[in-house]
Order: C-alpha cells, then sequence, then structure tokens
C-alpha cells in the first residue's frame, strides 16, 4: 500500500492548515472500520475520513458523500459525548511513521476543560483508531484486542495506551543519502514503491536530497494506471511508466478509493444481497432445465397411448400377476414388450397407461405456463445481477427494497413512525450543449425515471433485449452527437459493457407502456429505432453531473 509514512507526513500538513483549531459539528461510524468528523474551520465545512480497514487504511479530508447510519452505536455515542462540540487543539505524526496524534480541546460535564487524544494507526490488518484520555488511558478504540490475542500490547477500555513497537531509522528528510537496494530498510516511512521510484530517480541522475525536497513541497497526488491496476504518491511514479493524472491530494486519494469504498461499502451493508440474487438466477435456471426436460417426456406422451391401445387389444395374452407382455404392435408391424403391474387385472393395466397419457397430455399446457414464469423470473434476476455490478452503495439498497417489495426478502420490522416514501436516486448529468440525460441504476429508478419523472416528448434509450439502465434524454429534435452519447450511455450500463455493436433501442417516452403485472423495469416499446454502438467510459468525460 502506498499510504506510508510520507504520506502521512504530506497528508499532517494539510490537515493542519484546514483544519487545526476546526470545531467538531458530528461524529458517525459509517461502516465497521471508519469514522467520519465533522468539522468547523475557517468559515468552511470539512469531513474528516478515519479507516481502519485492513487494507485502505487512511486518514484524509473528503468531498465524497458517504451513508451515515440512523441510529447511532454505542461507540458512536461515546465519542460524541466526548467529544463534539470540542476543538482540534494539534495534530502530530509519531516520526514519520504511519501513526497520527490529533489532540482534542474538550470540557466535561462540569465544565472543566479536558484534552483527549486520538491515535490513528495505519499498520494494515493492525489498523486501529484508538481515543485516549487521562494518564494514557484507553478511553475505547475501533477494534478491541485482548491480552490472549497480544500479551504485549492490548487494546481495550482501562488498558493504558503505548505505542507500537519502532525501529530505528533515518529520518530522509534530514539525512544524507544512504546506497541500498531497499530504502524501506534504512529511512523511516518509505513504502516500497516509494524506494523504487526514489532509486530509478537517482539512476537517472537525479540528487536524493533534491527529490526529498519535491516530495516535502507536494500539495498533490499522481494516480498512475498499468493494466487497470492504480498506483499513487505524491509524486509521479515514473518507474511505472504508465498513465499518470495529477490532482489535488485529498482529491486524488477520494477518486482513487471511491470505487473501492463504494464495493466495500455494498459488501458489508448489504451482505448476502448479490448472493441472494445469484442463487435465486441458479435455482431459476436448474429449474427451468427441468421443466423442459418434464415438457419433452409429456410431448412423447403418445407411447402411452399405443401402449394402453395394445394391451386392449391383446386381453387374452395377459393375466394378474404377469410383470410385462410381448404384444404384436399393429402400429407398425413390430412386436413390442409392455412392462405390467402385477397386483392389477389386463384391463386395469390398460387404463393405467390411458391414465399416464392423459396426466401427461394435461401437464403440457401448465409446463408452458410454468416455463414462461421461470424465464421471467431469470430475466428478472439477470437484470439485477447487472444492476448490482455498477451500482453505488444508495442503488443496491434500492434493489434490497425492491426484493422486499416483491416478496423475495422479508422486510425488517419498522417502529411506529411514519416515513416518507423516498424518491428512488437516479444520475442526473448535462451534455457539453446543456441537454440532461438521466440514467437509471435499477429497476426502482428505471421505473421511476421512465413513468414519472420523463416528459412524454422526452427520447428513451436502452440496449436491445438485454438488462440494463433507462437512458432519458429530456430534449425534442436530437442531432446525430446526443444520439450516439445517449446510446453509448445505455450500452454502457447493461450486459453488454464489454461487448462491441451493442444495439439499443430508442423511441419517445410516449409510445412506452408498463405491461399489467409486470416486476419493475420492464416496458413495452413500440414505433422505435435501434442504433449499433460500441461501449466504453469515454462518455463521462464528455458529461456534466447536475445535482
Amino acid at each position: 500500500m502506498a499510504y506510508d509514512g510520507i504520506m502521512m507526513h504530506q497528508v499532517k500538513k494539510s490537515l493542519i492548515d484546514t483544519i487545526q483549531s476546526g470545531r467538531i459539528n458530528k461524529i458517525y461510524q459509517i461502516s465497521k472500520y471508519e469514522l467520519l468528523f465533522q468539522v468547523r474551520a475557517n468559515r468552511k465545512n470539512y469531513q474528516l475520513l478515519i479507516s481502519s480497514h485492513p487494507m485502505y487504511a487512511r486518514v484524509q479530508l473528503t468531498s465524497l458523500t458517504y451513508p451515515t447510519p440512523e441510529a447511532p452505536n454505542p461507540l458512536t455515542m461515546l465519542f460524541r459525548k466526548l467529544l463534539e462540540g470540542g476543538y482540534i487543539k494539534e495534530i502530530e505524526q509519531i516520526d514519520l511513521d504511519r501513526i497520527l496524534k490529533i489532540t482534542f480541546a474538550c470540557h466535561n460535564e462540569l465544565g472543566d476543560a479536558i484534552e483527549y487524544i486520538l491515535y490513528i494507526e495505519i499498520m494494515g490488518k493492525h489498523s486501529n483508531i484508538i481515543l485516549v484520555g487521562k494518564n494514557n488511558k484507553i478511553i475505547d478504540c475501533i477494534k478491541h484486542i485482548s491480552p490472549s490475542m497480544n500479551t504485549e500490547r492490548f487494546l481495550q477500555p482501562g488498558a493504558l495506551y503505548q505505542l507500537p513497537p519502532m525501529v530505528e531509522k533515518l529520518n530522509p528528510f534530514t539525512s544524507d543519502f544512504v546506497e541500498d537496494i531497499q530504502l524501506t530498510k534504512i529511512y523511516q516511512g518509505i513504502a516500497p514503491i516509494l524506494s523504487k521510484e526514489i532509486l530509478y530517480r537517482i539512476d537517472q541522475g537525479e540528487d536524493f536530497k533534491e527529490i526529498m525536497k519535491q516530495i516535502d513541497k507536494s500539495q498533490d497526488l499522481y494516480i498512475t494506471k498499468i493494466n487497470d491496476k492504480e498506483y499513487f504518491h505524491v509524486i509521479e511514479l515514473t518507474h511505472l511508466q504508465g498513465i499518470t493524472t495529477k490532482h489535488a491530494l485529498f482529491d486524488g486519494l477520494d477518486l482513487h478509493f471511491n470505487e473501492i469504498d463504494q464495493k466495500e461499502r455494498i459488501k458489508q451493508q448489504t451482505s448476502n444481497l448479490l448472493k441472494f440474487i445469484q442463487n435465486e438466477y441458479q435455482k431459476n435456471t436448474t429449474k427451468l432445465k427441468k421443466l423442459k426436460a418434464t415438457l419433452e417426456d409429456s410431448e412423447n406422451s403418445d407411447d402411452y397411448r399405443i401402449k394402453g391401445d395394445l394391451l386392449y387389444a391383446s386381453l387374452h395374452l395377459m393375466q394378474k400377476g404377469m410383470i410385462s407382455v410381448e404384444v404384436d404392435n399393429y402400429y407398425d408391424n413390430t412386436k413390442m414388450k409392455i412392462t405390467l403391474d402385477p397386483k392389477l387385472d389386463p384391463k386395469a393395466n390398460a387404463q393405467k397407461y390411458y391414465q399416464k397419457y392423459q396426466k401427461a397430455k394435461n401437464s403440457i399446457d401448465v409446463l408452458h405456463q410454468q416455463i414462461e414464469l421461470t424465464e421471467k423470473e431469470i430475466d428478472y434476476f439477470d437484470s439485477l445481477i447487472t444492476a448490482m455490478s455498477q451500482a453505488s452503495y444508495y442503488d443496491a439498497l434500492e434493489i434490497k427494497e425492491e426484493l422486499e417489495n416483491e416478496g423475495y426478502l422479508k422486510k425488517k420490522k419498522q417502529r411506529n413512525t411514519i416515513r416518507k416514501k423516498k424518491i428512488p436516486q437516479f444520475q442526473k448529468y448535462l451534455t457539453k450543449d446543456g441537454i440532461e440525460i438521466d440514467i437509471g441504476k435499477n429497476n426502482l429508478q428505471n421505473d421511476y425515471l421512465t413513468f414519472k419523472y420523463a416528459h412524454r416528448y422526452d427520447m428513451w434509450f436502452h440496449a436491445k433485449d438485454m438488462p440494463g439502465s433507462h437512458v432519458i434524454v429530456k430534449a425534442q429534435d436530437l442531432d446525430e452527437y446526443t444520439i450516439r452519447l445517449a446510446a453509448k450511455i445505455a450500452a454502457y450500463y447493461s450486459k453488454g459493457k464489454n461487448s462491441s455493436s451493442v444495439p439499443v433501442n430508442y423511441t419517445l417516452v410516449k409510445t412506452l407502456k408498463k405491461p399489467t403485472g409486470s416486476k419493475p423495469g420492464k416496458v413495452i416499446l413500440d414505433n422505435y429505432k435501434t442504433i449499433y454502438i460500441d461501449p466504453d467510459d469515454e462518455f463521462l468525460k464528455e458529461l456534466t453531473q447536475k445535482l
């Protein structure tokens, strides 16, 4: 991970410049590993994100919107009680290690001044957020480490806080260059990827102290992309020789971690939702195979009728107790051996085959109905799998709500409070010409967007014969550029995202109808046109998000 001690050093400096002396207005625990502090400083509002995630631990200011729980848990209530209304007195880093120390100036219930210290340890799977009070005593922490887990350093309420074991290393900002193939062994705060970059630059003729000066002055984040994998640091990672973009420090961290956070949040907050959808899809796929096999047998039911006919014509050859009989098959002038039930007399055996024939014949209509219903279920869950593949946290919650409304998942019991029905939060964008384009990311959004939000003369786009987003263009008489742009969006947010030449249907909203009794997201369209398009995410550069 590139969030090393050097990265924290630059983050610390930026935090001092922005939120030191700021007032804590609100605290939320937004996930199992993360806290979000709302800070008012220098007449501005900031969001301080502190994460102890095993893989994505970090401290940063963020401009992203994070879901905040309606009811605070005990840890949040404790942090709010002690820290809300207090001020950030000091922000320090322990040497160049990945440990940040934030001192808060607060008041207790009697109005006496009191200080609390928050230690943020960014140490991979051992990352933690620890609130310490008077006499260095731990008040609470986001991860409890009991003596049975670690006899040397346990972290739980009431224990004395002690820093993790430190290894003595040189400070790279104040020390001379010491040649080594791994600078991580010599200097504090340098991750392996930064070590490689520094050594690469030295090989190119740059001076070690000059490189460290560049790092110390940097207020930017450089993100380098290679084969869909991103690497970042406060200086450009030129040794990777990938595609690099430059961003303001916290904007860059938001950009890098946003997609990772969304997926992690969906995984945590919606738990087994995707697994449930995939299981339902697989269950119906298996059911369809069985139904089709049964239908094939039923459609071959004439065999039972023929056997019944032949048995009636050969009653003289049979008697009760026989397990089979060989008869003349006058349909094709051959011999046929027919299995008998020894408990039944000859006529009852013949009648049994007629009953099988009638039962199979009667089941054909039912099987056709069941096959049609099962195919609809497969299409429905296929659409949910597609929606989940590109869902944000809120999109996923709406999918969960949809499954509850449709009776697939059990609704949680609500308290006796009146809750307003939420409007699905579809995405709104503006083209370079100022035309609004709206995108539904799940079935609830698609239904609302198409049948409630859109005007009858707006244009509707959707990938043909596959699950995907409803895309609405709020304009008439579209030019070729806007048609192709909207079609590209519809293709990208569909099951055909990774295909080429995806067919996209488009028509006026007024031509669309909602099938009676159908599940969310389904439409019947008439008088439409089709365009073939290659989907990619380049269209995002041509759009501005509308708030």
